[in-house]
Parts: structure tokens; C-alpha cells; sequence
């Protein structure tokens, strides 16, 4: 049944909504604003991702995620353009919540860009972020992950070790086992591949 013009919500009342203490009330503020004002609430949701208010950010996180390829660009342009660690971080944290939501949604060469930029960023959160959405991505991201991995970054290895087992694909095994034998690899990173390899061959049944 279609909702009259009556009863759609204001978008001022849903934004404000996102404040809600209740999740519950949250999720549905922001599934209104991509059924109702898709255009003009995602860019206010961008713009909220400023906010020192930690409940509001991470509400339009989520809200974000719900818009899709729709978000896709904006996020790559917003992340390009701030100088924010916090909000950049935010920015990757949409991308895994937009993966998430969107199984085997194509991400575009801007937004995989970001991604990839983030691995390099100076905020350890924000290059931590950008692993964890990698491995919501799939397996597109293999490539990404593969060189994470391989890096000289432990936090990061051992990271994308357990981002990449995540993903259903017969290459994975392989290559952690060739990563296992390489005497480069780090110790903390080869006992999490230790680990991970029983758990990927369970995946890969």
C-alpha cells in the first residue's frame, strides 16, 4: 500500500531520529530516508559524518550503507577531500556497511582507489578500517588483501589474514600456505595463518 504524501515522514524528523538511543528506531529513520529521500539525504548524511558526536556519526555509518552503489562515489569524493581522520575512517567503515549490505555489489575503480588509498593512510584506524572493509568486499579485493599480507605492517598482515579467510575462493589456501613457508613472513603473522588455514579449508567445502 502506498503511503500518502501525508504520511511520509519529514526528512529533518528522520535525521534527528538517527540520534534515537534505540537502534531499533535508528535503522528505521535511515530506511526511510533511502525509500523517501534518497537524493537528499545522502549528502546531509555525508556532511553528519563531521559530527563530534559519536552516536549521529556512527548512526550515518550505517545509514550510509543502506544507499548502495548510490554511496559508492560520494564516499570516494568525501574521503579524497578530508583532511579528518575520524571522518576518513568513517568513510571506509560506510564502505564495508555498503559490501555488507549489498552481497557481490561492484565497486567502482574511485571507491576501490579509496580503499587502497586508506591502506596507506597515516591513521592506523583509518588503514585497520580499510582491511575490514576489503574483506566485506570479497573477492575482488583478494589483490588488495594479498599485498596487505605480504607488507611490512604485522597489525595490518594479520589483519588481512583474517579478513581474506573469510572469502570463499580455492587461491586463498595456496597462497597463505606459500606465505606460511616464506621466512620473511613475520612470526605473529605465520601463527595467524597457522590458525587461519583450518579454517579456510572448512570454508572452501
Amino acid at each position: 500500500m502506498t503511503e500518502s504524501p501525508a504520511e511520509i515522514p519529514g526528512i529533518d524528523q528522520l535525521i534527528k531520529d538517527l540520534e534515537h538511543p534505540n537502534p531499533y528506531v535508528q535503522t528505521e529513520a535511515f530506511l526511510a530516508l533511502v525509500r523517501h529521500w534518497p537524493d537528499e539525504s545522502l549528502p546531509r548524511l555525508l556532511n553528519l559524518l563531521d559530527q563530534e558526536n559519536v552516536t549521529l556519526r556512527r548512526a550515518s555509518v550505517r545509514a550510509i550503507g543502506a544507499f548502495g552503489e548510490k554511496a559508492l562515489i560520494p564516499l570516494a569524493t568525501k574521503f579524497a577531500q578530508s583532511t579528518d581522520a575520524t571522518v576518513r575512517a568513517s568513510c571506509v567503515k560506510a564502505y564495508a556497511q555498503v559490501a555488507s549490505n549489498y552481497r557481490g555489489i561492484t565497486f567502482p575503480v574511485e571507491a576501490i582507489n579509496s580503499l587502497e588509498n586508506a591502506l596507506q593512510d597515516e591513521s592506523p584506524v583509518v588503514a585497520l578500517a580499510a582491511v575490514m572493509a576489503l574483506g566485506q568486499v570479497g573477492e575482488p579485493a583478494l589483490p588488495l588483501l594479498m599485498q596487505v599480507c605480504q607488507g611490512d605492517n604485522p597489525a595490518l598482515a594479520v589483519a588481512g589474514v583474517n579478513a581474506m579467510v573469510e572469502i570463499k575462493n580455492p587461491q586463498i589456501s595456496a597462497y597463505l600456505k606459500d606465505l606460511l613457508q616464506r621466512s620473511e613472513t613475520d612470526s605473529y603473522v605465520r601463527e595467524t595463518i597457522e590458525s587461519a588455514l583450518s579454517r579456510v579449508d572448512l570454508l572452501q567445502v
